[in-house]
């Protein structure tokens, strides 16, 4: 009978890699003979705890610039940079390389790789980056820009690939097109962003002797698309702008004339057209209502023309929220929680209209909101040791949104100082909702900050253009959607080292003089053997 063999269950032992933060096989080689040359320039600090080495050469047409930073900070932080520039006719290429470590010793690096070209029509530059940041997770990015030019037009891209070593992959590109068509210039836009990233940020700060140590992570998805287009066609105005300047002189000879002097006119919508309703009302809680209407509108002349302002805004919404506190002997606790619903509805409106023409603008916009939020603490009695009152306490924060928008917005421009008639639009609306929340911890001189969030949004924007202006007849408009879903967290720690080091010194503080010296030594030697003699009498 033949052995069968069962497949084995060991996980398969990892490829050889190169170290994590070390830096490529060629900037090593490069980073070492920059050490070793003698014509480098050497800038050391005072203190010792940074050194910096250039060196600049040039060959034929080339011209390479090396340069090597290096800091120690007073902990465990340090910083290793090493850049690396060359430049000759129709190229530049740039090597740069970091190695960072803060003050807990841990590491973090990043490496990029940029060259440009001079092309027979344009400009080509690609990046190319990697990073790895404490928690070992590597992101690369590459890059690629272009600036080309036809013989009747332009084009300037932008593409852009990112992944990391979590699965993340994010593909962005950015194109516009500038095209003569005769005696038009045609100019057209795309977007497009797919994908997921994700984003670290770390940091320890060491200010007023306080340590604090910061850790953060963004996480995005999207979906978005955009375009656009605009048609501008050269026009000659002169015939209409020579009879507009008539028809504005005669218009400002008769307001002459008249001798209108300057008057302005406001008024406000009477305030109880806002009404508030109370269904539920007591020492630490509340529920209500409010709707309505409110507003105000003016209109003013200034001895040239008339300016006005139109403002409403329609309000209906729930709110409620409760609070409570309690003290014991086992300290004390206390809460807030907040909830509010509500709709609204505005109109905004401004214009002027002089002899030399119409400038208007109206804004429409309509609305939903929900809200709800809810804080809590906790807090022990106080303990006084070394002079300084210690507790542990916690707080708590949590909040959902969701929000529902669509706006329009509108304007007229017609002028004949600088000839102008136009007509732009916009046209949006957005959808987004999110949770987020807070616990912050402390006992004594410690501290922990943790949050996180999640939200998911979509919107869409639209708009146009129609009309003279700039010697150019416009036409044109944009159009995208985006489809988004975001997370992430963070945690911040705090020591205060003064806090401590004052206990520190209080309870060495015997005799409560307020310094540290031989008095206070002896002190101790004497508590010492008041206490320890009478125990030696039982071996005596």
């Amino acid at each position: 009978m033949s052995r069968i063999d069962r497949p084995s269950t060991k996980p398969a032992a990892p490829k050889a890699s190169a170290p994590r933060h070390q830096p490529t096989k060629r900037v090593a080689q490069d980073i070492a003979r920059l050490k070793k040359a003698k014509n480098a320039q050497v800038t050391k600090a005072e203190d010792g705890r940074a050194t910096s080495l250039e060196r600049t050469t040039t060959r034929k047409d080339t011209t390479t610039t090396s340069r090597l930073d290096e800091r120690q900070g007073h902990l465990l932080e340090s910083t290793f940079e090493y850049s690396k520039s060359t430049s000759k006719p129709g190229l530049e290429r740039e090597t740069t390389y970091q190695n960072n470590t803060d003050m807990l010793g841990r590491r973090s690096s990043a490496a990029r790789t940029e060259t440009t070209r001079e092309l027979e029509n344009g400009r080509e530059s690609k990046a190319s980056s990697k990073t790895t940041d404490i928690w070992g997770t590597t992101q690369q990015l590459t890059e690629t820009n272009k600036e080309l030019s036809f013989e009747n037009g332009s084009e300037t891209s932008n593409r852009r690939l990112s992944r990391d070593s979590r699965g993340n992959r994010l593909t962005s590109s950015d194109v516009t097109r500038v095209e003569q068509q005769g005696k038009s210039v045609v100019t057209t836009n795309a977007k497009r962003e797919v994908g997921s990233e994700r984003n670290t940020a770390s940091s320890t700060t060491w200010e007023d002797q306080v340590f604090r140590l910061n850790d953060t992570v963004d996480w995005k998805k999207t979906d978005s698309v955009g375009k656009s287009y605009l048609k501008e066609t050269e026009y000659d105005a002169s015939r209409i702008q020579a009879k507009a300047d008539k028809v504005g002189n005669a218009v400002d000879k008769v307001l002459g004339w008249l001798g209108l002097e300057p008057k302005e006119w406001k008024s406000e919508v009477p305030a109880d057209r806002m009404k508030e309703v109370a269904w539920h009302e007591g020492d630490n809680s509340y529920v209500g209502a409010r709707y309505g209407v409110s507003g105000n509108q003016s209109l003013s002349f200034d001895g040239k023309g008339l300016d006005g302002t139109f403002h409403r805004e329609a309000t209906a919404g729930v709110y409620a929220n409760a609070s409570g506190a309690v003290q014991g002997r086992f300290g004390e606790a206390s809460y807030d929680a907040r909830a509010k619903a509500e709709a609204t509805a505005s109109v905004d409106a401004r214009g002027r209209l002089d002899s030399n023409g119409l400038d208007a603008t109206v804004n429409m916009k309509v609305g939903a909101y929900v809200d709800a939020e809810v804080t809590g603490m906790a807090r022990t009695p106080g303990l006084y040791f070394g002079g300084t009152e210690l507790y542990a306490a916690v707080e708590g924060k949590a909040r959902a949104s969701a929000e529902v928008s669509a706006e329009a917005t509108g304007q007229v421009s017609i002028t004949r100082r600088p000839p102008t008639a136009v007509v732009t639009g916009t046209v949006g609306a957005s959808a987004v909702a999110k949770v987020e929340g807070e616990v912050r911890a402390s006992a004594g001189p410690f501290t922990i900050v943790g949050n996180a969030y999640a939200s998911a949004g979509a919107e869409a924007k639209a708009t146009g253009i129609f009309g003279y202006q700039d010697g150019k007849l416009k036409l044109g408009g944009s159009a995208g959607a985006a489809l988004g879903v975001g997370a992430g967290a963070g945690v911040t720690v705090e020591v205060d080292v003064k806090q401590i080091g004052d206990m520190a010194k209080n309870a060495a503080d015997l005799n409560k003089d307020g310094k540290l010296d031989w008095k206070d030594a002896a002190q101790a030697v004497k508590k010492t053997a008041k206490f320890a003699l009478p125990g030696l009498g039982l071996f005596l």
